[in-house]
């Protein structure tokens, strides 16, 4: 019986002819591209249970795919298919896992002890605070020590010499003395971190003979799942095992990973690596309605720096791709709210670039009732160092003997309180005092320090006479803690966009409280929501980021926040070409977004279009979503009052008052905002 036939009559799997050609590719190097949707894991699945079926392996397959949960599925789908037949001659893995194998032989060979780093957390806080020590601003927040982490990650994922760190971008400050001490302290502990499996693994596999002819005879093919997601150090490593004779998978257009090393321009320099490597094509999208591929297919054709495929639908068009504009993001947040009740049954995923924009989402899922699952505990919003500021200007203006909190922000606005002064203050035994009573009652401070705590003291009594939106505000520009995060950002220390971004999500929730200790309780309360939905698996109702939801598919999806700015970001502190590069990626993302739908797309603009958004609407020539009727009385920039007489697609035609008809662009008018509705 032919592989095919049995495949077909054993398992279902009936394969279209281009999955045929790439599963009976046998021996050589080969790519396969492989468009959102179109079947790659049944494709690697195939390809394995072909070359055993008719006996062209005597030893291994190796299959590496991205993560744990990839490398499982993947077990667990092909013995659903052939049973325990093949289980000696296959194994399914990550790239990480691989790697320790060959590192945890040699320690053991040597008889060298050595334990994992599984949370480097607490090392690099340390070592940053040591770092800090003498600066101003030694607070050390968890954004900082998580970028520090995916820095160090990088420079090894990417092989780059960390004293060259400038040159990529990085901007934490002594980058390449801090990536040292936490070496040094790894050495000095006997620890390695899942990026030094990959070191290890590389420098014994280029290296050692022994390890090297010992991987080449136990393994005969290689596959490679996610090939566009690999790393430099990780694409060095499978050409050194491969022996010619390597069989990637993966799709250019949804590599979205630069900021863990992946480096797709292996995939599109594959013809350059592999001389006489041959490139297969999966271009049909099996997942989506076929205005949603379409559209997804023109937007993603923007990027320069991509194989050009033809990604073809297998789905009719039903829905079109739905672009949705309100005019902020409680807006649409009570959309949302508003169509959800409408979706039952359904699947939904409610996707954004950034894990904050969870946030008032969830508190409306919340205050709605609404089931909801949130992918990964998200709670650590709430860690952020603006929101810990945030709460601790309105604990001081509840409680003005609270230390802890005085401590945290004393020098975070106009005041410029000296670290001498916080001590005076968190040293002193008079408890029945206020801070700012300790602060008067010094008489060592030059005299217009008693000017600056007075008005302090008067402007944090003021934040109990606001409501918590109006006293975020306040912080932010009276208090100038803005000044403060601009300066941070100077430091390279933090990000002031993603700052504004979670002080416009904490005024959003303050504007549903009517006092600021009903604001902070809510906080409290809502970190519980949070981190109980992230155990609620079983919801329909999805929200996670474009990163997660690769992968994953939902019968309708909801992208939002997507505005001016934000997504992508605007370009800043990097040249042109450095800058088209990261909006290239930020592109395959959105396009990851939008090809997570299964039925229907709704792209949510909360304010002014972001730029995919426009690119969108010009190569798909897609309406907004506005309600335009006709007999509507409209305002007309340049001629004034009229009414809509008729709308046919994207044309509106409006009879002004001086008696004229004219037609226009539903786009333009509404884009430019040229037209007012009445």
């Amino acid at each position: 019986m032919d592989y095919f036939e049995h495949l077909e009559k054993e398992t279902g799997i009936l394969l279209n002819e281009q999955q045929r050609q790439a599963v009976s590719f046998n021996k050589g190097n080969a790519l396969v591209l492989s468009t959102a949707g179109s079947g790659k894991t049944t494709v690697i699945i195939s390809r394995v249970g072909k070359l055993l079926f008719e006996g062209k392996c005597n030893n291994k397959i190796l299959t590496i795919t991205f993560s744990k949960m990839a490398a499982k599925d993947m077990k667990n789908r092909f013995k659903s298919y052939f049973g325990n037949s093949y289980k000696a001659h296959t194994e399914f893995s990550t790239i990480h896992s691989f790697s320790y194998k060959i590192v945890r032989d040699y320690f053991r060979r040597r008889g060298i002890s050595f334990d994992i780093l599984k949370n480097n957390y607490q090392v690099l806080s340390e070592i940053l605070k040591n770092q800090y020590a003498t600066s101003y601003f030694n607070y050390i927040s968890e954004e900082e020590i998580e970028n520090l982490s995916s820095y160090i990650s990088f420079v090894i994922n990417m092989m780059i010499n960390p004293s060259e760190y400038k040159d990529y971008g990085i901007e934490i400050k002594n980058f390449d003395i801090i990536f040292e001490k936490y070496r040094e302290y790894k050495s000095n502990k006997r620890l390695i971190d899942f990026d030094d499996m990959l070191l290890y693994a590389y420098r014994l596999l280029s290296k050692s003979n022994y390890y090297r002819q010992g991987i080449l005879n136990t393994y005969e093919y290689i596959q490679i799942d996610e090939m566009q997601d690999t790393s430099k150090i990780q694409h060095e490593i499978i050409k050194t095992i491969s022996n010619n004779n390597l069989f990637m998978v993966g799709d250019d257009d949804q590599s979205i990973y630069s900021f863990r090393g992946s480096y797709p321009d292996f995939m599109l320099d594959f013809k350059n690596i592999y001389n006489d490597g041959k490139i297969f094509y999966l271009d049909n999208n099996f997942r989506s309605d076929g205005n949603i591929v379409e559209g997804a297919k023109k937007f993603i054709a923007i990027n320069k720096k991509r194989y050009n495929k033809e990604i073809c639908a297998d789905k009719s068009k039903i829905n079109e791709i739905n672009i949705k504009k309100v005019n902020n993001r409680a807006e649409q947040c009570k959309l949302i709210m508003k169509e959800l009740s409408k979706l039952q049954g359904q699947t939904v995923g409610i996707l954004y670039r950034y894990n904050m924009s969870s946030i008032i989402l969830a508190n409306g899922l919340n205050e709605n009732k609404i089931n909801f699952y949130i992918k990964e505990d998200k709670t650590k919003f709430f860690n952020n160092s603006v929101v810990y500021d945030i709460i601790s200007f309105l604990n001081l203006a509840l409680n003005p003997k609270d230390r802890d909190a005085f401590s945290r922000i004393y020098y975070k606005s106009y005041t410029y309180f000296s670290k001498s002064m916080c001590n005076l203050v968190m040293n002193s035994p008079r408890f029945d005092l206020n801070v700012f009573d300790i602060l008067d009652n010094n008489k060592d401070f030059e005299y217009y320090v008693y000017d600056n705590i007075r008005k302090f003291r008067f402007d944090i009594n003021y934040l109990n006479q606001l409501r918590p939106n109006d006293a975020i505000r306040f912080i932010k520009v009276d208090l100038e803690y803005l000044a403060y995060l601009e300066r941070m950002q100077e430091e390279g220390r933090n990000n002031l966009s993603n700052s504004l971004h979670v002080l416009e999500i904490l005024e959003e929730i303050g504007s549903y409280c009517s006092n600021i200790n009903e604001f902070i309780i809510k906080i409290n309360d809502l970190q519980g929501v949070i981190k109980n939905a992230s155990e609620n698996v079983g919801s329909n109702i999805t929200l996670t980021t474009i990163h997660s939801a690769k992968g994953l598919e939902y019968d309708v999806v909801y992208m939002i926040d997507n505005i001016d700015g934000e997504f992508p970001s605007d370009r800043r502190n990097i040249s042109k070409e450095e800058y088209d590069k990261i909006l290239e990626e930020e592109r395959r993302i959105f396009y990851v977004g939008m090809t997570r739908a299964k039925n229907e797309l709704n792209i949510i603009v909360p304010g002014v279009n972001s730029l995919f958004v426009n690119e969108l609407i010009n190569v798909n020539k897609k309406s907004v979503d506005v309600n335009i009727n006709t007999g509507q009385r409209v305002k007309h920039n340049k001629y004034g009052y009229g009414n809509i007489v008729d709308v046919k697609e994207n044309i509106v035609y409006i009879k002004f008052n001086q008696g004229k008809t004219r037609s226009f662009d539903l786009n333009i008018i509404v884009e430019n905002n040229i037209i007012e509705l009445f």
